[in-house]
């Protein structure tokens, strides 16, 4: 079996679910296996290759959070990445643990640092997706019958800017605070615990650690929405890249909710942002979100698998996390 043809019937096998559930018979199935073929694969490549690179800047800003418990190397961190963002795609959210898990039991730093590691990363991410939003809504002209659902964002958005302030301050203040809180609590194993998920705070009392922080992560970003456009022309949709930005932040807040194997959050974000922003007939949308899907999918958890199989890995070695320390 060819390349193209396994490619093919992945994408088959993912839309029986999605299709399904779209059950219309004006659905136009000819448009539907033309946009499935109809695809450039050398931008393609280019899209895979940068999503491979998206996994080395993580590391990078990893690197910095956890330089005051521990310095890690970007080689085993970028591992690290590809190794959790691989269980996200197989087993859904609850995959986000494997990469503190996997950094606890690889680089003996107490699980709560890598906890709190992690909890840092995603409201970075979170505050860069809302910036990226305002900032494509005023690049990007949307269709006026959007206009309602381009509020009810707009309002997401300033709650998410409003939590995520809110966070950072407490984050700060637990920080600075974390003898006096310690203080009130009776339980010595709590405490520790406590101590131990302050100590993975610890670059937000050194500037330079803050700023490389925020740094990495506007890099990261911005390369995953280069990575998306790459993407978007190898389906021979000639997006700007402002435009290839908003279908890729909708596509992450979709992926929020993934079902384990098959995505589904991340192709429903797709499909509603290609319909609603951008005009594109349904069936093309549908098409271009499994392409989309298999092309940021299936490479990480071929890459992430091999590593594992290579090195004599499963997933339940994580069981065996050393105790805090």
């Amino acid at each position: 079996m060819s390349r193209k043809s396994l490619f093919l019937l992945i994408l088959i096998a993912a839309a029986t679910i999605i299709l399904y559930r779209w059950a219309d018979f004006s659905f136009d199935w000819h448009l539907f296996f033309i946009t499935l073929w109809n695809v450039h694969p050398v931008w393609l490549t280019i899209s895979i290759v940068a999503t491979f690179l998206t996994f080395f800047i993580r590391a990078m800003r990893w690197q910095v959070l956890l330089d005051q418990s521990k310095f890690v190397p970007l080689g085993p961190l970028t591992i690290m990445n590809l190794v959790g963002f691989s269980a996200i795609c197989l087993i859904g959210r609850a995959g986000e643990i494997v990469r503190p898990l996997w950094l606890t039991r690889r680089e003996r730093i107490p699980l709560t640092v890598s906890l709190a590691t992690l909890v840092v990363e995603r409201f970075f991410d979170s505050v860069m997706l809302v910036v990226m939003f305002g900032c494509t809504l005023l690049l990007v002209k949307v269709p006026t019958a959007a206009t309602g659902t381009v509020t009810l964002m707009k309002n997401a958005a300033w709650l998410i800017i409003g939590v995520s302030a809110v966070s950072v301050v407490f984050l700060f203040l637990f920080r600075s605070n974390i003898d006096r809180i310690v203080s009130f609590v009776p339980f010595a194993r709590l405490s520790l615990l406590l101590r131990s998920f302050s100590d993975g705070l610890s670059f937000l009392e050194r500037s330079r650690s803050f700023g490389l922080v925020i740094a990495h992560s506007a890099v990261l970003w911005i390369a995953i929405a280069f990575q998306f456009w790459f993407m978007l022309l190898g389906m021979k949709l000639p997006f700007s890249v402002a435009a290839a930005t908003l279908v890729m932040v909708v596509t992450a807040i979709g992926s929020v909710a993934q079902v384990p194997g098959i995505g589904g959050g991340f192709q429903a974000g797709y499909i509603f942002c290609m319909t609603t922003f951008f005009d594109l007939p349904k069936e093309q949308a549908v098409a271009t979100s499994l392409i989309a899907w298999v092309s940021s999918s299936v490479p990480v958890v071929v890459a992430g698998g091999f590593y594992m199989i290579s090195h004599g890995l499963s997933l339940k070695d994580l069981k065996a996390v050393p105790a805090e320390q």
